[in-house]
């Protein structure tokens, strides 16, 4: 079956650098199972993974506007001062990093300041970089309704492999 909107799609990954660090692969946190067309790990991948069938190995390079955009373009989100721990001095530009739930690092640079709360750009840590990223197609399948309707995977995909 080829991978089409509409379809779940179960891959293994890796995801480098430009000088082909690997910063992120499923070797270690596990296949990951997307709906094809509404879920996607880097916003270029889903027109990459078009048309690709169960089995398939495949390396794209994705400039930064298709990975984790640029360092201008940051999201940004306003904060309340008692967020942050007491006593903390807040200066436009200055930059810091924060811990997101699941332990990544989460670069903030601070944009605008006043009394009550603080204005940051969340900046990923690849943001501004050109990536690359190695797939293997694990499974594809038509998605189910429930899943249709919410616009995700409602399985969990298969363990890692084990080390050799």
């Amino acid at each position: 079956m080829k991978i089409e909107p509409g379809t779940v799609v179960t891959l293994a990954y890796d995801i480098t650098t430009a000088d082909g660090e690997i910063v992120e692969s499923s070797d270690i946190s596990g296949p990951v199972s997307l709906l094809h067309g509404r879920q996607t790990l880097i916003p270029g991948l889903a027109k990459r993974l078009e048309g690709l069938e169960d089995g398939a190995e495949e390396t794209f390079e994705f400039p930064p506007e298709e990975a984790f955009g640029t360092v201008e373009d940051a999201p940004t989100n306003v904060m309340s001062r008692a967020e942050f721990p007491e006593g903390t001095k807040f200066e436009v530009g200055v930059k810091f990093v924060a811990k997101m739930p699941n332990g990544q690092p989460l670069h903030l640079a601070v944009k605008e300041v006043s009394d009550e709360s603080v204005t940051v750009a969340m900046i990923h840590p690849l943001a501004g970089q050109t990536i690359g990223m190695a797939v293997r197609i694990i499974g594809v399948r038509k998605a189910t309704s429930k899943e249709k309707e919410l616009g995700k995977a409602m399985v969990k995909p298969p363990p890692p492999p084990p080390k050799k």
